[in-house]
């Protein structure tokens, strides 16, 4: 099954997350995931970059030599297409629809590529993961954010449990899982740093904008029953990162040299 967003869901989440952003921190999150790697001067590839905000930040603030975005969602492409345009970094960043399995570009086209919130849509993380170190230039990165379990409580299982009601896709398995998957198939010098305590105080900030600032708002683009179902994936979320359910981290990995 695959995840898509509508028009209004998009404009839902960028009133929520900013100008390009399907998910939490915008800009600041960007630059704290690829701060420990080299951006300038890299060709960058941005699998499941949605509108393009990650795209377009890389390219203007951490000068990516190139950046292509690819995703499966024809949807949001077309809103990334117009923030690109309005950025004027049409000739460094391109974006382009993909399908659902091995990515179509040449082996070793990329020196980076960056992957967040995306692999949890993927049940079968070992042919995944290997496509993209099969991109990746040798002594190359992969680099990114995702969300992962920290322990199977009742927090979890609520958040688990809502994103299944409401028919999403999500695979989601443990830090440790994630790693040695990374492993397997054939990265290096992966590193993992935990950014759950950070990502819940983002949340509960986030739930109560929509609670108080952002109500109006909402509730126009959403109407009063969206709105309240909102609210209750916001504080579920919140509540599964607080209470040590799920979790969410930044991760490296290195394609060895040649």
């Amino acid at each position: 099954m695959t995840n898509k967003y509508d028009r209004a869901n998009i404009e839902t989440m960028e009133l929520l997350y900013g100008r390009g952003y399907l998910s939490m921190g915008g800009d600041a999150e960007v630059a704290r995931i690829v701060e420990s790697v080299t951006v300038a001067g890299c060709d960058v590839l941005d699998v499941g970059c949605g509108m393009a905000g990650a795209a377009i930040t890389l390219a203007r603030d951490h000068d990516a030599k190139t950046v292509t975005g690819v995703d499966i969602d024809a949807g949001l492409l077309s809103r990334g297409a117009e923030l690109v345009a309005e950025s004027g970094l049409g000739e460094r960043v391109a974006l382009s629809h993909v399908d659902p399995g091995p990515l179509p570009f040449a082996g070793a086209s990329f020196d980076l590529v960056y992957l967040t919130a995306v692999s949890c849509h993927i049940e079968q993380l070992g042919p995944f993961l290997s496509d993209i170190r099969r991109l990746i230039r040798p002594g190359g990165k992969l680099v990114g954010g995702e969300w992962f379990i920290q322990q199977e409580n009742d927090a979890y299982r609520r958040w688990d449990e809502m994103l299944r009601r409401r028919g999403l896709s999500f695979y989601f398995v443990t830090r440790a899982q994630f790693v040695a998957e990374l492993e397997a198939a054939g990265f290096i010098q992966v590193s993992f740093t935990d950014r759950s305590a950070c990502s819940a105080g983002l949340a509960a900030g986030y739930l109560e904008r929509s609670q108080n600032q952002l109500r109006g708002p909402l509730i126009e683009r959403m109407g009063e029953d969206g709105f309240r179902a909102h609210l209750d994936w916001t504080r579920i979320r919140a509540e599964g990162l607080a209470l040590g359910g799920s979790g969410y981290g930044h991760f490296v990995a290195a394609n060895p040299a040649a």
